[in-house]
């Protein structure tokens, strides 16, 4: 049997059916690169705020190193007045027990 060569009614179908399919596929399309679209500014927000957090990181360890140096500053200057303090503390100690054993032997 030969192959019967098909109809103009039947072609017709045949090409709408693919001009619907290929609608059907641009749609398809057009909604993947809308989807890729967002998801491209999406990662770009997403870059952007882990600049800025590394930006603020930077930062504050910038001061938490600033903070530790004036800490370690002031634990520094409170120990140099704790030794000032006691060394005069002594001082007038002993000038007291000075002027206590000069008093003693004054008055004997």
């Amino acid at each position: 049997m030969a192959e019967q060569e098909p109809t103009t009614g039947e072609l017709s179908r045949l090409i709408q059916r693919v001009e619907g399919r290929i609608g059907d596929l641009s749609l398809e399309i057009r909604e993947l690169a809308a989807e890729w679209r967002a998801q491209i500014a999406a990662h770009a927000l997403l870059g952007q705020r882990v600049g800025h957090l590394e930006t603020s990181q930077s930062d504050q360890e910038t001061r938490l190193r600033l903070v530790e140096q004036d800490l370690a500053g002031r634990k520094e200057s409170a120990e140099k007045s704790k030794r000032a303090n006691m060394w005069i503390a002594t001082a007038i100690t002993t000038a007291g027990l000075a002027i206590t054993l000069v008093f003693n032997l004054i008055g004997k």
